[in-house]
């Protein structure tokens, strides 16, 4: 078994708070663009990447972090099924709750844009060899 790093837990946590604060300030875009709808389409796309990366989180831990003997049919499973799964969320969440579409891939968007902003900090506060 392997161990995670030292401030692996850390750095996770940081790329959580930073797609929150993104969906958060481009809510309140959202809101003066597109009112309530905007707002509800916005977070609903934050929140599915919030999932999404929890999920990948999760097997990328079971692929490097566990015993090698583990089911490796079971996480390629899990994978597939978090690659099949989040576009069909999305769709059905686009074509019967009326939400938003762009609105709704720009929540998603900035989410993710929390791990560009975690990866710029983290390049700036290194120091060079």
């Amino acid at each position: 078994m392997t161990e995670r790093p030292a401030g692996m837990g850390e750095i996770e946590r940081r790329l959580f708070r930073f797609g929150l604060i993104l969906v958060a300030l481009g809510s309140v875009g959202a809101g003066v663009l597109g009112g309530a709808r905007g707002v509800l389409s916005l977070v609903a796309g934050g929140v599915l990447a919030a999932g999404g990366l929890y999920w990948l989180r999760g097997t990328v831990g079971s692929i490097l972090f566990t015993d090698r003997k583990a089911s490796r049919t079971r996480v390629l499973t899990g994978f597939l099924l978090r690659v099949l799964l989040l576009p069909l969320a999305l769709y059905v969440m686009i074509r019967f709750l009326f939400l938003n579409i762009p609105a709704t891939v720009a929540g998603f968007a900035l989410f993710y844009g929390g791990i560009l902003v975690e990866g710029v900090l983290e390049t700036l506060s290194r120091s060079p060899r």
